[in-house]
């Protein structure tokens, strides 16, 4: 007979059980009991085991919860972006990618007039102010216009006139996935905006709220959508609207300017938001001179640019001519100056007597699509 294999301690010992001949009603001798205090004893060890497992499981999955949800919220209030980093500001002094307005001839005269108005205005000292029976301009500007018309490059133009520190906020830049965090990020920005103002009461501030008709959609717009989505937009854009006011009363060194590609005609945008924006102002598609003018900064970037500019003037006239029947926008002739230089740049390296020619930006004007006038028809 096959023999149960036991712990060597009761290995050849004379166990006698229950039911047994030997079985007596008073007591188990003494070896059963060892025996079932060893079972008893492991089944014991077993079930604190599972315990134990179980209570560390609980604990592991409770705190990978934890962690997770912490890790998720932490990201969430950073979206993309981040809002620790856009929340400074800087100086567009040493930018030589940026022009002042009296040096930018790629500005058509009416925005250009435009913006100038506006620096004198946000230069006037309060004595001035005062004396002209201080007119409320408020010092917020919405510069409206199609993709590419250049309106984020005309407003950092007019912080470098002005020697006023530059901040961009994206409506992207304070969105968040978690409920009440998104006007959390808005009223953390705007109040970063007003506290940085009033450290320095002397130096001029210029804050770029791009996308802002993502805050500012009329109201009858907002409520045909979802219930839920509708109140929180009505709420967004009353946070939005009141921060707006307290800039103009707390933080008067600083000027706002919204960018937006939808026309406020027609009630494009909020009537309640467009009351506070008193300076309105469309940034069209560049003419052919402006057009013209952009060019030449890009070709002088080259090494025989200038000498290229001051031999070919009526081509460029010519080219600049066609890019505007093109509906050519400013981001449109970034695209095709990088391309014709990209051609060059392969044949000068097989052959460093080279010249640049009109041909490399008539080969890339064929090459580039005009995304922004053309191909949009808005021309």
């Amino acid at each position: 007979m096959i023999q149960p294999i036991l712990p060597a301690v009761y290995r050849n010992s004379n166990i006698t059980f229950k039911n047994t001949a030997a079985h007596t009603k008073n007591s188990l001798p003494a070896e059963k009991s060892d025996l079932l205090l060893y079972l008893e004893s492991k089944e014991k060890n077993e079930k604190q085991n599972q315990i134990l497992l179980s209570g560390l499981s609980l604990l592991l999955t409770a705190g990978t919860l934890a962690f997770l949800y912490a890790h998720n919220k932490k990201s969430a209030r950073v979206p993309k972006g981040k809002l620790e980093e856009i929340s400074g500001f800087k100086s567009l002094k040493n930018d030589t990618d940026i022009p002042i307005l009296q040096n930018c001839n790629s500005i058509n005269s009416k925005l250009k007039d435009f913006l100038q108005q506006q620096v004198e205005f946000a230069k006037a000292k309060p004595e001035d102010l005062a004396h002209a029976g201080n007119p409320n301009d408020a010092k917020r500007l919405l510069l409206y216009g199609a993709p590419g018309s250049g309106k984020s490059f005309f407003a950092k133009v007019y912080a470098k006139t002005l020697d006023a520190e530059y901040k961009e906020v994206k409506y992207s830049d304070l969105n968040s996935v978690w409920a009440g965090e998104h006007l959390d990020n808005i009223k953390k920005s705007f109040e970063n905006i007003i506290s940085t103002a009033q450290k320095d009461k002397n130096k001029k501030y210029v804050v770029v709220l791009n996308e802002i008709d993502s805050m500012v959609l009329p109201v009858e717009r907002v409520s045909r959508g979802d219930g839920g989505h509708s109140a929180f937009k009505v709420e967004e854009r009353s946070v939005f609207l009141n921060y707006l006011d307290e800039v103009a009363h707390n933080a008067p060194n600083v000027t706002i300017i919204g960018t937006t590609n939808i026309s406020p005609k027609n009630r494009g945008l909020d009537g309640a938001a467009m009351s506070r924006f008193k300076n309105i102002m469309e940034v069209s598609y560049p003419d052919k001179r402006c057009l013209n003018e952009a060019l030449k900064e890009h070709l002088l970037a080259m090494g025989e640019g200038k000498e290229f500019i001051e031999k070919n003037k009526e081509k460029l006239e010519d080219f600049a001519a066609l890019m505007e029947k093109r509906g050519c926008s400013y981001r449109d002739l970034n695209n095709i100056a990088n391309a014709s230089k990209s051609f060059y740049l392969k044949d000068y390296v097989n052959d460093k007597n080279t010249k640049f020619t009109i041909d490399y930006l008539e080969k890339a004007q064929k090459t580039i699509d005009v995304t922004d006038g053309e191909m949009s028809g808005t021309v």
